[in-house]
């Protein structure tokens, strides 16, 4: 399977160089665009503000898809859009990010606590993973 990869390069610069020129030298800030999803390993070594990021764009494909006609029940016949998410998402969180994905919610109060259920999900999977091996 051949996965193709975006790479967008943003120049910015360091606040607290040493050069007589204050942008340089230049820091980079990349973002990879997948056309393949990420697995649940890849969102363990994503940022928050990635993760973030990811949900989102998840959102935007499933309101997309609803939008469209389709329901939820046509959406998970054909795909499991939380399929990488679920190992990583505590039992009481997944119900909250359901909802928010499906109502399209995205205030700060339900995405922080999407976002802080997956911190502490990523550190009890990379302890099972540890553990196991």
């Amino acid at each position: 399977m051949r996965s193709e990869i975006t790479l967008t390069t943003h120049w910015s610069s360091i606040s607290n160089s040493r050069s007589a020129h204050g942008s340089f030298p230049p820091k980079f800030f990349y973002s990879m665009a997948q056309n393949s999803p990420p697995t649940t390993e890849d969102l363990t070594s994503y940022s928050q503000e990635e993760i973030k990021l990811y949900i989102f764009s998840l959102q935007d494909a499933l309101q997309s898809k609803l939008d469209r006609g389709l329901s939820m029940d046509d959406i998970l016949d054909t795909e499991d859009p939380f399929e990488a998410l679920e190992p990583l998402l505590p039992q009481e969180v997944y119900p909250i990010l359901v909802l928010a994905m499906i109502n399209n919610i995205r205030t700060d109060t339900v995405i922080d606590a999407v976002l802080a259920g997956l911190k502490q999900g990523i550190v009890q999977y990379r302890n099972r993973n540890d553990n196991n091996s």
